[in-house]
């Protein structure tokens, strides 16, 4: 499950790029992915959002981890500041929580995990 939603955080730094016209210029990425995928996968391992996956651990790791990302890469890269700064936040847990969801979804369909069996009668 880790490995989806790393996946999707990736995902979105990738489209970001694409939105923003920065190419594939391996730096951009980096900047962009660093900061994100740390903060994902250590408030994931201090919540336990793999040892108890679901819906609620994801959105308490998405809800701590997306923000204190967003407010790092901007203070590394420099911007955006003041009220675009609010915007960008606003954009960037809106369309994390989005690319997130489908990761779940498209790992539950690989994996088969994660929906209830069902019973025939």
């Amino acid at each position: 499950m880790a490995f989806f939603d790393v996946l999707a955080l990736v995902a979105f730094v990738v489209a970001g790029m694409g939105s923003h016209n920065e190419g594939t210029v391996p730096a951009y990425f980096l900047r962009n992915a660093v900061p994100l995928v740390v903060f994902w996968l250590g408030f994931a391992a201090l919540l336990g959002t793999y040892r108890r996956p679901g819906l609620a651990t994801l959105w308490r790791t998405w809800v701590v981890a997306v923000p204190v990302a967003l407010v790092v890469r901007s203070w590394w890269v420099g911007s955006p500041s003041g009220t675009r700064f609010l915007t960008f936040l606003a954009v960037g847990m809106a369309f994390t929580g989005l690319f997130l969801l489908i990761g779940r979804g498209l790992s539950a369909l690989i994996t088969g995990r994660g929906y209830p069996s069902r019973r025939r009668t």
